[in-house]
Protein backbone atom coordinates (compact mmCIF):
# COMPACT_ATOMS: atom_id res chain seq x y z
CA UNK A 1 0.00 0.00 0.00
CA UNK A 2 1.27 3.64 -1.26
CA UNK A 3 2.16 5.88 1.33
CA UNK A 4 -0.69 8.08 -0.67
CA UNK A 5 -3.16 5.11 -0.10
CA UNK A 6 -2.25 4.78 3.60
CA UNK A 7 -2.94 8.14 4.64
CA UNK A 8 -6.31 8.22 2.49
CA UNK A 9 -7.33 5.63 4.74
CA UNK A 10 -6.94 7.03 7.60
CA UNK A 11 -8.35 10.04 6.73
CA UNK A 12 -11.55 8.30 5.99
CA UNK A 13 -11.10 5.82 9.30
CA UNK A 14 -10.99 8.93 11.51
CA UNK A 15 -14.28 10.42 9.56
CA UNK A 16 -15.98 6.99 9.97
CA UNK A 17 -14.96 6.78 13.54
CA UNK A 18 -16.48 10.44 14.12
CA UNK A 19 -19.96 9.09 12.78
CA UNK A 20 -19.96 6.37 14.55
CA UNK A 21 -19.94 8.42 17.82
CA UNK A 22 -22.46 10.66 16.41
CA UNK A 23 -24.56 7.51 15.96
CA UNK A 24 -23.47 6.50 19.21
CA UNK A 25 -24.92 9.87 20.96
CA UNK A 26 -27.71 10.11 19.27
CA UNK A 27 -28.84 6.69 20.28
CA UNK A 28 -28.17 6.99 23.89
CA UNK A 29 -31.53 8.52 24.60
CA UNK A 30 -33.47 5.83 22.12
CA UNK A 31 -31.27 2.47 21.99
CA UNK A 32 -29.34 1.06 24.36
CA UNK A 33 -28.29 -1.73 21.85
CA UNK A 34 -27.32 0.98 18.61
CA UNK A 35 -25.05 3.26 21.42
CA UNK A 36 -22.99 0.20 22.28
CA UNK A 37 -22.74 -0.99 18.81
CA UNK A 38 -22.05 2.23 18.24
CA UNK A 39 -18.98 2.88 21.13
CA UNK A 40 -18.00 -0.80 20.29
CA UNK A 41 -16.44 0.37 16.63
CA UNK A 42 -15.50 3.97 17.91
CA UNK A 43 -13.34 1.78 19.94
CA UNK A 44 -12.34 -0.31 16.89
CA UNK A 45 -11.08 2.37 14.68
CA UNK A 46 -9.01 3.51 17.73
CA UNK A 47 -7.40 -0.02 17.91
CA UNK A 48 -6.95 0.43 14.07
CA UNK A 49 -4.98 3.50 14.88
CA UNK A 50 -2.79 3.17 17.68
CA UNK A 51 -1.74 -0.19 16.49
CA UNK A 52 -1.33 0.93 12.75
CA UNK A 53 -1.03 4.53 13.31
CA UNK A 54 0.37 4.63 16.57
CA UNK A 55 -2.11 7.58 17.44
CA UNK A 56 -3.91 6.72 20.33
CA UNK A 57 -6.71 8.50 22.21
CA UNK A 58 -5.89 11.24 23.81
CA UNK A 59 -4.90 11.86 27.36
CA UNK A 60 -7.44 13.83 29.55
CA UNK A 61 -5.98 13.75 33.04
CA UNK A 62 -8.05 11.00 34.49
CA UNK A 63 -6.41 8.03 33.05
CA UNK A 64 -4.84 6.96 36.68
CA UNK A 65 -8.02 6.87 38.25
CA UNK A 66 -9.73 4.79 35.79
CA UNK A 67 -7.37 2.34 35.58
CA UNK A 68 -6.83 1.85 39.52
CA UNK A 69 -10.65 1.38 39.60
CA UNK A 70 -10.43 -0.67 37.02
CA UNK A 71 -7.94 -2.94 38.33
CA UNK A 72 -8.98 -2.87 41.82
CA UNK A 73 -12.66 -3.98 40.24
CA UNK A 74 -10.61 -6.64 38.38
CA UNK A 75 -8.91 -8.04 41.63
CA UNK A 76 -12.16 -8.20 43.46
CA UNK A 77 -13.78 -10.31 40.83
CA UNK A 78 -12.40 -13.44 42.51
CA UNK A 79 -13.59 -12.39 46.02
CA UNK A 80 -17.20 -12.19 45.00
CA UNK A 81 -20.41 -14.03 46.17
CA UNK A 82 -20.85 -14.49 42.78
CA UNK A 83 -17.42 -15.05 40.68
CA UNK A 84 -19.46 -15.59 37.16
CA UNK A 85 -21.95 -12.85 37.27
CA UNK A 86 -18.93 -10.38 38.84
CA UNK A 87 -16.85 -11.44 35.40
CA UNK A 88 -19.77 -10.48 33.27
CA UNK A 89 -20.76 -7.28 35.14
CA UNK A 90 -17.19 -6.31 34.20
CA UNK A 91 -18.14 -5.09 31.26
CA UNK A 92 -19.47 -2.00 32.46
CA UNK A 93 -15.74 -0.86 31.91
CA UNK A 94 -16.36 -0.72 28.60
CA UNK A 95 -18.40 2.24 28.78
CA UNK A 96 -15.53 4.35 29.72
CA UNK A 97 -14.36 3.88 26.12
CA UNK A 98 -16.60 6.59 25.44
CA UNK A 99 -14.74 9.48 27.65
CA UNK A 100 -11.60 8.83 25.68
CA UNK A 101 -13.57 8.39 22.40
CA UNK A 102 -15.61 11.71 22.69
CA UNK A 103 -12.34 13.73 23.92
CA UNK A 104 -10.58 12.46 20.69
CA UNK A 105 -12.58 13.51 17.92
CA UNK A 106 -14.15 16.69 19.60
CA UNK A 107 -10.80 18.49 17.71
CA UNK A 108 -12.59 20.80 16.78
CA UNK A 109 -15.60 24.01 16.85
CA UNK A 110 -17.39 22.26 14.23
CA UNK A 111 -17.16 19.07 15.64
CA UNK A 112 -18.67 20.50 18.66
CA UNK A 113 -21.16 21.53 17.24
CA UNK A 114 -21.93 18.50 15.38
CA UNK A 115 -21.34 16.83 18.99
CA UNK A 116 -24.77 18.63 20.60
CA UNK A 117 -26.82 18.47 17.70
CA UNK A 118 -26.56 14.69 17.60
CA UNK A 119 -27.08 14.69 21.92
CA UNK A 120 -30.33 17.18 21.44
CA UNK A 121 -31.38 15.38 18.06
CA UNK A 122 -31.72 11.45 19.77
CA UNK A 123 -33.37 12.96 22.95
CA UNK A 124 -35.94 15.14 20.89
CA UNK A 125 -37.05 12.31 19.00
CA UNK A 126 -37.52 10.30 22.27
CA UNK A 127 -38.87 13.19 23.70
CA UNK A 128 -41.36 14.00 20.89
CA UNK A 129 -42.49 10.30 19.98
CA UNK A 130 -42.58 9.53 23.92
CA UNK A 131 -45.05 12.51 24.51
CA UNK A 132 -47.19 11.91 21.85
CA UNK A 133 -47.52 8.10 22.82
CA UNK A 134 -48.51 9.55 26.41
CA UNK A 135 -50.89 11.83 25.50
CA UNK A 136 -52.85 9.09 23.75
CA UNK A 137 -52.46 6.53 25.92
CA UNK A 138 -53.58 8.44 28.90
CA UNK A 139 -55.59 11.81 27.58
CA UNK A 140 -52.49 13.86 28.96
CA UNK A 141 -49.23 14.52 29.45
CA UNK A 142 -49.54 13.83 32.94
CA UNK A 143 -51.63 11.33 33.96
CA UNK A 144 -48.46 8.90 33.87
CA UNK A 145 -44.92 8.81 34.53
CA UNK A 146 -43.18 9.64 30.82
CA UNK A 147 -41.31 6.30 29.78
CA UNK A 148 -39.04 7.67 26.90
CA UNK A 149 -37.73 4.44 25.34
CA UNK A 150 -36.67 2.75 28.87
CA UNK A 151 -37.91 3.30 31.91
CA UNK A 152 -39.05 6.97 33.95
CA UNK A 153 -35.75 6.60 35.94
CA UNK A 154 -33.78 6.22 33.08
CA UNK A 155 -35.04 8.61 31.31
CA UNK A 156 -35.27 10.88 33.66
CA UNK A 157 -31.36 11.18 34.08
CA UNK A 158 -30.92 10.80 30.55
CA UNK A 159 -32.94 13.83 29.60
CA UNK A 160 -31.31 15.46 32.83
CA UNK A 161 -28.15 15.19 30.89
CA UNK A 162 -28.96 16.31 28.07
CA UNK A 163 -30.77 19.62 29.39
CA UNK A 164 -27.74 20.60 31.18
CA UNK A 165 -25.38 21.19 28.18
CA UNK A 166 -28.11 22.59 26.28
CA UNK A 167 -28.53 25.15 28.73
CA UNK A 168 -25.15 26.05 28.78
CA UNK A 169 -24.91 26.91 25.18
CA UNK A 170 -28.10 28.68 25.70
CA UNK A 171 -27.07 31.64 28.30
CA UNK A 172 -23.67 31.99 27.20
CA UNK A 173 -22.86 34.27 23.97
CA UNK A 174 -20.21 32.86 21.24
CA UNK A 175 -22.77 30.90 18.49
CA UNK A 176 -24.87 32.40 15.90
CA UNK A 177 -28.57 33.72 17.16
CA UNK A 178 -30.24 31.60 15.03
CA UNK A 179 -28.27 28.60 15.60
CA UNK A 180 -29.30 29.63 19.57
CA UNK A 181 -32.84 29.62 18.76
CA UNK A 182 -32.81 26.42 16.91
CA UNK A 183 -31.41 24.87 20.22
CA UNK A 184 -34.17 26.67 22.43
CA UNK A 185 -36.85 25.27 20.62
CA UNK A 186 -35.69 21.61 19.88
CA UNK A 187 -34.59 22.09 24.23
CA UNK A 188 -38.13 22.70 25.10
CA UNK A 189 -39.99 19.17 24.52
CA UNK A 190 -36.84 17.66 26.30
CA UNK A 191 -37.63 19.88 29.28
CA UNK A 192 -41.09 19.21 28.78
CA UNK A 193 -40.29 15.31 28.64
CA UNK A 194 -37.45 15.63 31.90
CA UNK A 195 -40.55 17.05 34.07
CA UNK A 196 -42.87 14.55 32.63
CA UNK A 197 -40.61 11.30 33.79
CA UNK A 198 -41.68 12.92 37.25
CA UNK A 199 -38.17 11.30 38.25
CA UNK A 200 -37.24 13.64 41.44
CA UNK A 201 -33.56 11.91 41.08
CA UNK A 202 -32.98 13.60 37.98
CA UNK A 203 -35.06 16.70 39.09
CA UNK A 204 -32.84 17.59 41.76
CA UNK A 205 -29.90 16.51 39.63
CA UNK A 206 -31.25 19.28 36.99
CA UNK A 207 -31.66 21.92 40.15
CA UNK A 208 -27.72 20.70 41.40
CA UNK A 209 -26.38 21.32 37.79
CA UNK A 210 -27.82 24.39 37.03
CA UNK A 211 -26.53 25.78 40.22
CA UNK A 212 -22.61 24.27 39.48
CA UNK A 213 -23.11 26.38 36.06
CA UNK A 214 -23.72 29.35 38.04
CA UNK A 215 -21.08 29.05 40.56
CA UNK A 216 -18.34 28.41 37.97
CA UNK A 217 -19.67 31.13 35.52
CA UNK A 218 -21.07 33.39 37.55
CA UNK A 219 -19.77 32.86 40.84
CA UNK A 220 -21.12 36.37 42.51
CA UNK A 221 -24.85 35.76 41.55
CA UNK A 222 -25.12 31.94 43.06
CA UNK A 223 -26.28 33.87 46.43
CA UNK A 224 -29.23 35.19 44.43
CA UNK A 225 -29.85 32.05 42.70
CA UNK A 226 -29.74 29.80 46.19
CA UNK A 227 -32.25 32.71 46.87
CA UNK A 228 -34.32 32.58 44.29
CA UNK A 229 -34.63 28.61 44.48
CA UNK A 230 -35.55 28.97 48.13
CA UNK A 231 -38.11 31.77 47.04
CA UNK A 232 -39.72 29.03 44.88
CA UNK A 233 -39.52 25.87 47.04
CA UNK A 234 -41.44 27.88 49.73
CA UNK A 235 -43.66 29.17 47.20
CA UNK A 236 -44.04 25.20 45.94
CA UNK A 237 -44.31 24.20 48.97
CA UNK A 238 -47.07 26.57 50.37
CA UNK A 239 -49.49 26.40 46.83
CA UNK A 240 -47.77 23.70 45.13
CA UNK A 241 -50.82 21.63 44.95
CA UNK A 242 -52.95 24.18 43.47
CA UNK A 243 -50.52 25.19 40.40
CA UNK A 244 -48.88 21.68 39.62
CA UNK A 245 -50.78 18.67 38.16
CA UNK A 246 -51.98 16.37 40.42
CA UNK A 247 -49.75 13.18 39.63
CA UNK A 248 -46.26 15.28 39.79
CA UNK A 249 -47.62 17.08 42.76
CA UNK A 250 -48.09 13.49 44.28
CA UNK A 251 -44.51 12.67 43.77
CA UNK A 252 -42.47 16.15 45.37
CA UNK A 253 -44.96 16.79 47.88
CA UNK A 254 -42.42 17.52 50.89
CA UNK A 255 -44.12 15.13 53.29
CA UNK A 256 -44.69 12.37 50.74
CA UNK A 257 -41.05 12.78 50.01
CA UNK A 258 -39.62 12.47 53.76
CA UNK A 259 -42.19 9.89 54.96
CA UNK A 260 -43.35 8.24 52.15
CA UNK A 261 -43.08 4.53 51.16
CA UNK A 262 -40.20 4.88 48.53
CA UNK A 263 -38.09 7.13 50.99
CA UNK A 264 -38.51 4.26 53.78
CA UNK A 265 -37.51 1.02 51.34
CA UNK A 266 -34.84 3.74 50.44
CA UNK A 267 -33.93 3.66 54.11
CA UNK A 268 -33.87 0.23 55.00
CA UNK A 269 -31.43 -0.71 51.31
CA UNK A 270 -29.14 1.39 52.91
CA UNK A 271 -29.22 0.36 56.40
CA UNK A 272 -28.86 -3.30 54.51
CA UNK A 273 -26.04 -2.02 52.55
CA UNK A 274 -23.99 -0.41 55.52
CA UNK A 275 -24.28 -4.08 57.02
CA UNK A 276 -23.03 -5.02 54.26
CA UNK A 277 -20.02 -2.65 54.32
CA UNK A 278 -19.32 -4.05 57.59
CA UNK A 279 -19.63 -7.34 57.07
CA UNK A 280 -16.90 -6.86 54.04
CA UNK A 281 -14.94 -4.13 53.81
CA UNK A 282 -11.89 -4.62 52.75
CA UNK A 283 -13.44 -6.69 49.37
CA UNK A 284 -17.00 -5.94 49.51
CA UNK A 285 -19.73 -8.84 48.23
CA UNK A 286 -18.53 -8.27 44.30
CA UNK A 287 -20.03 -6.52 41.39
CA UNK A 288 -23.18 -8.77 40.99
CA UNK A 289 -26.81 -8.99 41.72
CA UNK A 290 -28.26 -8.57 45.23
CA UNK A 291 -31.22 -10.04 45.00
CA UNK A 292 -30.24 -13.49 46.55
CA UNK A 293 -27.92 -11.97 48.74
CA UNK A 294 -29.57 -9.09 50.46
CA UNK A 295 -32.12 -11.21 52.90
CA UNK A 296 -28.84 -11.80 55.02
CA UNK A 297 -28.65 -8.53 55.96
CA UNK A 298 -31.71 -6.62 55.85
CA UNK A 299 -35.66 -7.14 55.59
CA UNK A 300 -38.06 -9.46 56.76
CA UNK A 301 -40.49 -11.69 55.01
CA UNK A 302 -42.83 -9.01 53.30
CA UNK A 303 -39.94 -6.92 52.21
CA UNK A 304 -39.19 -6.75 48.34
CA UNK A 305 -36.06 -7.19 47.36
CA UNK A 306 -33.68 -5.35 44.35
CA UNK A 307 -30.63 -6.29 42.70
CA UNK A 308 -29.19 -3.36 43.68
CA UNK A 309 -29.67 -0.70 46.32
CA UNK A 310 -30.58 2.35 44.65
CA UNK A 311 -27.52 4.89 45.83
CA UNK A 312 -24.36 5.23 43.90
CA UNK A 313 -22.35 5.90 47.08
CA UNK A 314 -23.85 3.13 49.01
CA UNK A 315 -23.43 0.30 46.12
CA UNK A 316 -20.07 1.34 44.90
CA UNK A 317 -18.94 0.41 49.03
CA UNK A 318 -20.74 -2.64 49.23
CA UNK A 319 -19.91 -4.15 45.91
CA UNK A 320 -15.62 -3.19 45.68
CA UNK A 321 -15.32 -2.37 49.39
CA UNK A 322 -13.87 0.57 50.84
CA UNK A 323 -10.67 0.55 48.87
CA UNK A 324 -13.06 0.54 45.88
CA UNK A 325 -15.27 2.91 46.80
CA UNK A 326 -12.24 5.71 47.49
CA UNK A 327 -10.67 4.65 44.22
CA UNK A 328 -14.62 5.33 42.35
CA UNK A 329 -14.79 8.79 44.23
CA UNK A 330 -11.29 9.67 43.05
CA UNK A 331 -12.61 8.44 39.69
CA UNK A 332 -15.58 10.33 40.01
CA UNK A 333 -14.05 13.72 41.43
CA UNK A 334 -10.67 13.65 38.54
CA UNK A 335 -12.69 15.15 35.87
CA UNK A 336 -14.25 17.94 37.69
CA UNK A 337 -10.92 18.99 39.02
CA UNK A 338 -9.71 19.31 35.24
CA UNK A 339 -12.93 21.20 33.85
CA UNK A 340 -12.48 23.32 36.41
CA UNK A 341 -9.07 24.04 35.58
CA UNK A 342 -9.49 24.09 31.91
CA UNK A 343 -12.39 26.86 32.89
CA UNK A 344 -9.71 28.72 34.55
CA UNK A 345 -6.72 28.65 32.03
CA UNK A 346 -5.32 32.06 31.46
CA UNK A 347 -5.44 33.76 27.91
CA UNK A 348 -8.24 34.27 25.40
CA UNK A 349 -8.43 30.34 24.39
CA UNK A 350 -11.76 29.36 26.01
CA UNK A 351 -13.43 32.89 24.28
CA UNK A 352 -12.05 32.25 20.80
CA UNK A 353 -13.08 29.07 21.16
CA UNK A 354 -17.14 29.58 22.52
CA UNK A 355 -18.11 25.98 21.62
CA UNK A 356 -15.37 24.73 24.16
CA UNK A 357 -16.11 26.84 26.70
CA UNK A 358 -20.16 25.99 26.39
CA UNK A 359 -18.93 22.07 26.67
CA UNK A 360 -16.89 22.86 29.58
CA UNK A 361 -19.83 24.22 31.61
CA UNK A 362 -22.11 22.02 30.58
CA UNK A 363 -20.03 19.13 31.52
CA UNK A 364 -19.55 20.61 34.95
CA UNK A 365 -23.25 21.10 35.10
CA UNK A 366 -24.15 17.44 33.75
CA UNK A 367 -21.11 15.88 36.91
CA UNK A 368 -22.90 17.85 39.65
CA UNK A 369 -26.26 16.58 38.52
CA UNK A 370 -25.20 12.81 37.98
CA UNK A 371 -23.40 13.29 41.30
CA UNK A 372 -26.57 14.41 43.12
CA UNK A 373 -29.03 12.29 41.61
CA UNK A 374 -26.92 9.02 41.90
CA UNK A 375 -27.30 9.63 45.72
CA UNK A 376 -30.82 7.86 45.82
CA UNK A 377 -30.32 5.79 42.27
CA UNK A 378 -27.91 3.08 41.03
CA UNK A 379 -26.94 5.79 37.74
CA UNK A 380 -23.24 4.02 37.87
CA UNK A 381 -24.56 0.90 37.22
CA UNK A 382 -27.28 2.23 34.51
CA UNK A 383 -25.34 1.75 31.07
CA UNK A 384 -27.16 4.26 29.76
CA UNK A 385 -26.92 7.22 31.46
CA UNK A 386 -23.41 6.18 32.23
CA UNK A 387 -22.67 5.78 28.85
CA UNK A 388 -23.95 9.48 27.69
CA UNK A 389 -22.61 10.96 31.37
CA UNK A 390 -18.98 10.10 30.14
CA UNK A 391 -19.07 11.13 26.69
CA UNK A 392 -20.37 14.45 27.55
CA UNK A 393 -17.08 14.33 30.10
CA UNK A 394 -14.70 13.68 27.25
CA UNK A 395 -16.23 16.59 24.94
CA UNK A 396 -15.14 18.79 27.55
CA UNK A 397 -11.85 17.10 28.16
CA UNK A 398 -10.65 17.46 24.81
CA UNK A 399 -8.17 19.07 23.16
CA UNK A 400 -8.48 22.03 24.63
CA UNK A 401 -9.14 25.09 21.80
CA UNK A 402 -6.78 23.39 19.29
CA UNK A 403 -8.00 26.37 16.45
CA UNK A 404 -5.50 28.39 18.80
CA UNK A 405 -2.90 25.71 20.44
CA UNK A 406 -1.48 23.82 17.01
CA UNK A 407 -0.47 24.39 13.85
CA UNK A 408 -3.23 23.70 11.34
CA UNK A 409 -1.89 21.21 9.71
CA UNK A 410 -1.53 19.31 13.24
CA UNK A 411 -5.22 19.42 13.48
Amino acid sequence: MTAGATSSWYRSSATWQFIFLLVTLAAASLSIAISQIGLGLVLLVFLYRGVVRRQWPARTGVELPAAALAVWALGMIPLAADVGQAAVYYRRFFLFAALWGAASLATNERRRGWLLGAVVAGALIASVVGGIQLAQQTGGLFNRRFLGSFNPMTSGALLMLVVLPALAFLVRRGVPRWWRVALAVASLPVALALVQTMTRSALLGLVAGVGAMVLLARPRLFLIFLLVLTILLGALYVGGEAVVPDRLWRRINPEYVLAGGNTQVRLEMWRGGWEMVKAHPWTGVGDCDLTALAPEYYGDEDTTYFGHLHSNPVMLAVIWGVPGFILAQIFIFAPLVVLVRRWRQPGDGLRRCPMQANWILGAVGIWAGFLVAGFTEWYFGDAEPMLLYLAILGIALGTGCPEIEQPKEQQ
